[in-house]
């Protein structure tokens, strides 16, 4: 399928399609006219990719995880590699929680501050 179908498939517009491409997440094959041919295979690396960069990951991170979350992984350390990247992000989102929530706490206080000195 063409590049507009695999983005409404996808759920991204074409140009973030075009930008997979660019950095190697997903290379669709092409047709003998040159034009970019996305198979039910691409639009599933589309949507892990999409998923992934949504949920904060580089598209560095990204290249490494990937071979392992295919239905067979590639042997060797990736698995580990991804598994650590993994913890790694969960950590980071865990710490900025943390962080809004000291600034959430620190905001209401000095809201509650105002309204009894108004």
């Amino acid at each position: 399928m063409r590049i507009t179908e695999a983005a409404r498939q996808v759920g991204v517009p074409a140009h973030r399609l075009r930008h997979y491409e660019a950095v190697a997440l997903v290379v669709p094959d092409r047709t003998p006219a040159g034009y970019r041919d996305y198979t039910p295979r691409h639009i599933a690396r589309a949507k892990k990719v999409k998923a992934l960069l949504d949920t904060g990951f580089t598209a560095r991170d990204i290249t490494l995880m990937l071979p392992c979350m295919q239905p067979e992984p590639a042997p060797g350390l990736c698995c580990d590699v991804t598994r650590a990247r993994l913890v790694d992000r969960l950590h980071e989102i865990s710490e900025r929680r943390r962080q809004l929530q000291a600034t959430e706490t620190a905001l209401a206080a000095w809201l509650s501050r105002e309204a009894t000195t108004s």
